[in-house]
């Protein structure tokens, strides 16, 4: 499953850059901005994977309690 995490992470970051490709390529923004709007799109993704995790490991584990009773 962590394959497919990485993958779905990957297809979101490109669709990203593809969706905000007229921002990151026009040269009247500043650059600081671009690296500060790549960094916080990086940075929501990032949360979404590691809430992802956690309610499957939490899952996995609530599913094995249910077993064991």
């Amino acid at each position: 499953m962590q394959t497919g995490i990485i993958i779905i992470g990957i297809a979101i970051l490109c669709l990203m850059g593809f969706g905000m490709r007229g921002f990151f390529a026009n040269p009247d923004v500043h650059l600081g901005l671009k690296i500060g709007v790549g960094i916080i799109g990086g940075g929501v993704l990032w949360l979404v994977i590691r809430s992802i995790r956690t309610r499957r490991a939490r899952a996995k584990i609530e599913k094995t309690e249910e077993v064991k009773e």
